[in-house]
């Protein structure tokens, strides 16, 4: 069930528009837009040519991060990317779902992971009006996400990509 539910809160994710009062983080450069949850304290950085949004909650023990790559790049280089950040390697990602044109996207992929302690649930996306892709994943363990998941529905529901 609780795989179940963080998967439709990142399907949100492609399928919502809405834009919470919690003090946005607006990446126009980057061309996305995200909420920010209570008790996250992000902060952005360079890594790698992705733009990196990164969050961490020491209460819920959960990591939040959004990145954005301008430019042309293959598929493969942000699964790699993607693994190497959450330390979950592709191999152990189960695909969820895909869509296309939808809240700014032009494609998404929704994955979910369970190794040891550590649940991930991804998407990566490319934005519909521009030439810049997105991984986005929480990071939480099973405990975490069943006490904390009405934020991440909240954070998931909030991205989006922008022109």
């Amino acid at each position: 069930m609780k795989k179940y539910v963080l998967a439709v809160a990142l399907l949100a994710l492609v399928a919502q528009g809405s834009v919470f009062a919690q003090g946005n983080i607006d990446t126009k450069k980057y061309k996305f837009d995200m909420a920010i949850p209570e008790g996250y304290g992000f902060k952005q950085s360079q890594k790698d040519g992705f733009t990196k949004i990164e969050g961490y909650n020491a209460e819920s023990d959960t990591k939040i991060n959004a990145y954005a790559y301008v430019g042309a790049i293959e598929k493969s280089k942000i699964y790699d990317f993607g693994s190497k950040e959450s330390g979950i390697a592709k191999a152990s990602w189960d695909a969820v779902d895909t869509g296309e044109n939808e809240n700014g996207f032009a494609w998404w992929e929704v994955y979910e992971a369970e190794v040891g302690d550590k649940m991930m649930y991804a998407v990566v996306a490319k934005n519909a009006y521009s030439d810049v892709y997105y991984m986005f994943y929480a990071l939480a363990t099973p405990a975490s996400y069943e006490k904390y998941q009405d934020q991440y529905l909240e954070w998931a529901m909030s991205c989006s990509g922008i022109e």
